[in-house]
């Protein structure tokens, strides 16, 4: 009688792999690989020379993993592979808060284009793509990396292919009894070991936290998920087949729609100019006379509404340009007659927001949101001046190129100027010049800025000099106090030897205290360097 076959003679022979799934494959690898370089690099609560060092791996790994797949990266998918990483290395760099936030929406924005210059999905490249091809490709590469570590797993590397038996299947037998066996024998033994002190004390276990275990495991995972995701996007997701229909839009406008909503914004634009005008010219009195208000109080209100404008109107024009058949050529022409006119009242709008920015300034000195704030109004400005000279002069295709150059070009720019230093270095020297009947120099404000600010400060308050003695006396000690809370003490001294979090900016701040750490304690006040500074 014969004897019946072993559970492993009768499965089938595996499928050779397609080539999808061995590409499926090594980006699962890569994920995995930059998901346990993460840990280490990435888990701390403040990023700085890590995440450098890390998108440096992420850039050498993907670029293997592409001309494995016999892609070779283009001169654009180059090009914005070194813009992350020159923007990763920004957060070891400058110490602004939101100069860091900014750099690591750049880091993403560029990834994001970089996924869609490798793949050409929805298009080959930036000097092909519509804004709403950067809305597409930055949706969808949002979607890839939320779910396509998922489909990589139960669909493209088709895992069931991957085990090779071997003649007699002895190594795939005891492989899996032994991981059959295993979690059994370590859970009774525990229990045992528990149960009885000396028979405990034949076994040695290592004293794990599971919480910690757990947070590495969490850290490793999020991002060995977040890369596959992205690389299958890069890799994986197949290209609109040429020929394919577009998808209809929602609405369609026509010239009567057109008329009516540009025309009604005209003239609510020239109302509102023709009462810029009146200020600007009537001066403080007719701005007293008409609202109630002083002339720095008027200048206070209205410039970040102002700026909301100017960023809204800019989604109008390109959400009606975008929704008026490409046959129409009838409301095409009066789109582009209303919008005309529409964006030069902008710009005096903008010169408005400008001259109110400047009152501002003048009366209660300069901020790092102020600062952010004009940077981002020069940029809209910018956009307009090319939005003018490309959407409506019949050139829409070239409008989003310069929308995104412009927009990486100014944050590049703003990490050179350094804004932590520009306005530290204005608030000073506005308490030299005294000015009367505007706020002098707050040094407290000073000392709440990024690493960037301190070794200026510390020469105004060390070095006596005009700018910290025409401050309120009470300023300069809470300025020594708040620098000596936020850049001496344990935590810090932690985050600066930890070389992950290596900033340049925090690294010589802290020196700078620590250096000048006697004559700031003779400073400081005993109870002002734990409150948040409030602003002004």
């Amino acid at each position: 009688m014969p004897h019946p076959p072993s559970d492993l003679a009768t499965a089938p022979e595996s499928a050779a792999p397609s080539a999808r799934a061995l590409v499926a494959r090594r980006v699962l690898q890569g994920g995995v690989l930059l998901g346990v370089l993460a840990d280490p690099l990435l888990r701390n609560e403040q990023w700085g020379l890590g995440l450098l060092v890390w998108m440096v791996a992420f850039a050498v790994i993907a670029t293997l993993i592409v001309h494995q797949n016999r892609r070779p990266l283009s001169l654009e998918s180059r090009l914005w592979l070194a813009v992350a990483v020159v923007a990763a290395a920004g957060l070891s760099w400058r110490g602004a808060d939101l100069l860091q936030f900014f750099d690591v929406l750049a880091m993403l924005a560029a990834l994001v284009l970089l996924a869609m210059s490798i793949n050409a999905v929805p298009v080959a490249g930036l000097a092909l793509a519509r804004v709403r091809d950067l809305i597409q490709a930055a949706f969808g590469t949002g979607v890839d990396v939320a779910t396509g570590a998922f489909a990589l797993l139960v669909r493209d590397a088709e895992l069931h292919t991957a085990r090779r038996p071997t003649n007699d299947g002895r190594v795939w037998r005891i492989g899996r009894a032994v991981v059959i066996t295993a979690p059994i024998l370590l859970v009774f033994t525990l229990l045992l070991a528990q149960a009885d002190p000396i028979f405990g004390s034949f076994f040695t276990f290592p004293d794990i936290e599971i919480d910690v275990v757990l947070s590495h495991i969490v850290i490793a995972g999020f991002f060995a998920w977040v890369v596959a995701g992205w690389l299958r996007r890069s890799l994986l997701t197949h290209p609109a087949v040429a020929g394919t229909p577009a998808t209809p839009l929602p609405l369609i406008l026509g010239a009567t729609d057109v008329t009516l909503a540009l025309g009604a914004l005209n003239v609510l634009f020239a109302a509102f100019v023709v009462v810029q005008i009146g200020w600007l010219f009537g001066g403080e009195a007719l701005v007293l006379r008409t609202t109630g208000l002083s002339y720095a109080e008027y200048a206070r209100r209205g410039f970040f509404e102002l700026m909301g404008v100017a960023g809204l109107l800019l989604p109008v024009l390109l959400g009606a340009q975008a929704l008026i058949p490409a046959t129409d050529v009838r409301t095409l022409r009066f789109y582009r007659r209303l919008a005309l006119p529409l964006v030069v009242l902008l710009g005096a709008i903008m010169g408005s927001a400008g001259a109110r920015m400047q009152l501002y300034v003048q009366y209660y000195g300069i901020s790092t949101d102020r600062l952010y704030a004009m940077a981002v109004m020069i940029w809209l400005a910018i956009v307009f001046v090319w939005f003018t000279m490309t959407v409506l002069r019949s050139r829409p295709g070239s409008f989003a190129t310069g929308l995104v150059v412009s927009g990486f070009a100014a944050l590049f720019t703003l990490n050179v100027l350094n804004p932590d230093a520009l306005v530290a270095r204005a608030n000073l020297a506005r308490g030299e010049a005294g000015r009367t009947g505007a706020a002098g120099a707050d040094l407290r404000y000073v000392a709440s800025l990024g690493g960037d600010a301190v070794p200026m400060l510390l020469s105004a308050l060390t070095a006596p000099g005009v700018a910290a003695g025409t401050a309120v006396p009470r300023d300069r000690c809470a300025a020594a106090a708040i620098l000596l809370n936020r850049w001496t003490g344990e935590h810090r001294a932690w985050m600066i030897s930890n070389w992950t979090q290596w900033n340049s900016a925090r690294r010589h701040a802290a020196l700078a205290v620590r250096a000048n750490q006697a004559a700031l304690q003779r400073l400081a006040c005993p109870d002002s360097g734990r409150g948040a500074y409030s602003g002004r």
